[in-house]
Parts: structure tokens; C-alpha cells; sequence
């Protein structure tokens, strides 16, 4: 069975910017396709078995563990349970995820 899907603000921030980067500041359209393709099937992936990504927990969340799937060269970040999975951030690999937020902080 696969998931519901859904994404926190965050994350549909981090595949835009990632497809603004690549298609218009880079100049390389197919390099953004391609970027969000590997993305999105990445994600689809772990719809359908989402116990397959990586653990990931961090100290400054202790009681929340995060799961990740690689869409090369960018690392999927997200939690789920029994009906959906919800993408929490799209970094590149190089980024080290202690220094970027995973969590919405209210405004």
C-alpha cells in the first residue's frame, strides 16, 4: 500500500530552490528535471516502503527520528505512520543537517 504524501513548507522551499538553481541561476533545465525526477522518485520509493530510508536522530530533537532516502546528489528528509509520509526537507548531501532546521518553527 502506498502512502498519503505530504510536505511541510520547508520542503516544497527546498525542491524549488533547487529546481530555481539548477534551471535558471545554472542555466541547465534537463540538470533541474533530472534533479527533480530522482527526487520524486525517491519519494515514491519510500510511499511504497517507507521502513527502507536510513534512521536518522539528532540531539537537538531527541525523541524524534527522521528517516532519509538519497536522491543523488541531494539527501530526502521525512517521518511517517500507518497512512501517510511527510517530506520535512530536500538538502544536498554536502550540507551538513545540524545547521538547517527540520522542524517549522511558528511565526
Amino acid at each position: 500500500m502506498m502512502l498519503d504524501l505530504a510536505w511541510r513548507p520547508r520542503a516544497h522551499l527546498d525542491r524549488e530552490s533547487i529546481a530555481i538553481h539548477l534551471g535558471l541561476e545554472r542555466k541547465a533545465p534537463q540538470a533541474a528535471l533530472d534533479a527533480m525526477r530522482r527526487i520524486d522518485d525517491a519519494i515514491e520509493r519510500v510511499r511504497t516502503f517507507p521502513d527502507s530510508g536510513g534512521r536518522v536522530r539528532l540531539d537537538t530533537l531527541r525523541r524524534t527520528e527522521y528517516r532519509t532516502v538519497l536522491a543523488s546528489p541531494y539527501t530526502v528528509y521525512y517521518r511517517f505512520d500507518e497512512k501517510t509520509l511527510t517530506v520535512y526537507r530536500i538538502l544536498h548531501q554536502c550540507q551538513n543537517i545540524d545547521t538547517y532546521a527540520l522542524v517549522d518553527l511558528p511565526r
